[in-house]
């Protein structure tokens, strides 16, 4: 049976971006594996942050039985920086599940990867479209803010009727046997063209097709969704140093940035003293005594929920102390080895 023809909005999509799509490390040969790690790079991240992340990746790992099994320590540190580690997390236990459910081949059907760890309706949508040209839709960022300004739709982006209509609307255009091209083609026209700032209608290849444009509100459009205010968070920081090193601890339970490595820290509740509850808190992870010096540092870092402030206060044991398991030195010399949030990273720069 011949293929549907194409209407002007897809071909005239399809076109341009035959014509004007990016030479993207992931697009060579369309290998699912690839697709599927730059998508999960990809989330709330950057194209051109992302480049040198996923080329270090499969430099090391260039197959998914690599990522299966490499140890948790050194997948952080290849994810060092992107943020959101539970990503990596869950696109490593995906990959076990694969290697053992899927005999190491990446599912092609939307609902089987849908079965993976961490893999939701967009992942799903783009593995089995971009890396097996499956007719399923996908709906990120640049696709929602697309439709919204071609339908002129009002409702903030985060509304559950609005985001049924986004997807039905991807599925509706999807042009059947084309959704690698498609749904990468509208992508890039969000990340390119149709951008969230000045959006460059004039070289857009479907403007004649947008409400938005028609009736002059292309810069309304989509309405945000409402952002509440960050917590504010206190947090008292151990800078221990001796000749052994900078004292690091291991997030073996915590549930914001597990697997990685820590200089000590501890929340400091509302109206109470910094330096008492820090001392208070290494004599209860550690034993031993502590004395607890004038504040060297002050850092702030944003989270997806909260805001951070980092009070860094000089801490001299009172005597050596054995360090117990998920603690240890950290020098020049080997601080590459330890998986760091940024915030950390930074903090350590400072202090060799």
């Amino acid at each position: 049976m011949p293929p549907e023809p194409l209407s002007d909005f897809q071909q005239q999509l399809l076109s341009w971006f035959a014509e004007h799509q990016r030479d993207l490390p992931w697009r060579q040969g369309y290998d699912p594996y690839g697709v599927w790690v730059s998508e999960v790079m990809l989330q709330q991240t950057q194209v051109k942050t992302v480049l040198p992340y996923y080329q270090r990746w499969m430099a090391r790992l260039p197959r998914l039985q690599d990522l299966a099994t490499i140890p948790e320590s050194e997948l952080m540190g290849l994810w060092e920086g992107l943020g959101y580690y539970s990503r990596v997390r869950n696109l490593q236990k995906a990959a076990q599940v694969v290697c053992e459910q899927h005999q190491g081949q990446v599912p092609d059907t939307v609902e089987a990867l849908l079965k993976l760890p961490g893999v939701g309706r967009y992942t799903a949508g783009a593995i089995a479209s971009i890396a097996y040209n499956k007719d399923a839709p996908l709906v990120d960022g640049n696709v929602i803010r697309v439709f919204c300004r071609l339908e002129a739709w009002e409702a903030p982006v985060n509304d559950r009727v609005q985001q049924e209509q986004i997807w039905s609307r991807a599925e509706a255009t999807l042009p059947s046997g084309r959704a690698r091209e498609f749904n990468q083609a509208l992508m890039e026209l969000g990340a390119l063209v149709c951008t969230p700032q000045n959006p460059s209608c004039l070289l857009c290849p479907v403007q004649a097709h947008c409400a938005a444009h028609q009736q002059g509100r292309v810069h309304e459009l989509p309405r945000p969704k409402p952002r509440q205010a960050p917590t504010e968070v206190e947090k008292a920081v151990a800078l221990v140093q001796t000749e052994q090193g900078l004292l690091v601890r291991f997030r073996a339970e915590a549930k914001l940035m597990q697997g990685l490595w820590e200089v000590p820290t501890v929340e400091v509740p509302a109206e109470e003293d910094g330096p008492t509850v820090l001392e208070h808190w290494l004599r209860q992870e550690l034993g031993g005594t502590w004395i607890v010096g004038p504040e060297e540092q002050r850092l702030t870092h944003r989270y997806t929920r909260f805001k951070a402030t980092l009070h860094c206060y000089r801490v001299e044991p009172g005597a050596a102390v054995p360090l117990p398991e998920h603690w240890a030195w950290l020098t020049a010399e080997t601080a590459d080895a330890f998986a760091l949030p940024t915030v950390f990273r930074k903090l350590v720069s400072t202090l060799f």
